[in-house]
């Protein structure tokens, strides 16, 4: 190693992994779930240059910077090949496909309110005719009442 090299190493800190931040991951993860832990283990004794807690903070800070995923966000951008002609076709064929879906979106909305009141005929329907069933059950056993006193009095 020449002392360039060193002096690098050592204004780095050390280029070991055993760094007290990465010792303390890997004894929570094996306090939390062991395998985990076995995991960091190995991840500080194969890895190379091994800053968990540094990648854990880049990830959180990547995270935080405002980037949004295309489907949260309503105007998606589409990539620009350099061709006006090529992304004129795309611009057009996408702006078609957008108002497909929206046309399909609302066709679908009057299907569901059509079989939302199909369902809600279908349910009357049927308390009617259990209705009717119990109003002949009862007519019936009035009926059954009324002859038998009609015995009982004969």
């Amino acid at each position: 190693m020449n002392n360039t090299a060193t002096t690098n190493q050592y204004k780095s800190g050390s280029n070991s992994n055993w760094k007290l931040p990465n010792i303390a991951i890997m004894v929570a993860g094996f306090v939390i779930f062991p395998p985990v832990g076995f995991a960091v283990l190995a991840w500080l004794v194969f890895g190379k240059n091994v800053d968990i807690a540094n990648k854990i903070s880049n990830k959180f800070n990547g995270m935080s910077t405002g980037r949004k995923c295309c489907k949260s966000s309503k105007k998606r951008h589409y990539g620009n090949t350099g061709n006006m002609a090529f992304d004129s076709y795309k611009a057009d064929s996408i702006a078609k496909l957008e108002e497909e879906m929206q046309r399909r979106k609302v066709q679908l909305k009057e299907e569901e309110v059509q079989f939302s009141e199909f369902v809600t005929n279908l349910q009357q329907a049927k308390d009617q005719a259990e209705f009717n069933q119990f109003m002949k059950a009862q007519e019936s056993a009035e009926n059954a009442v009324k002859s038998n006193e009609e015995v009982k009095q004969d």
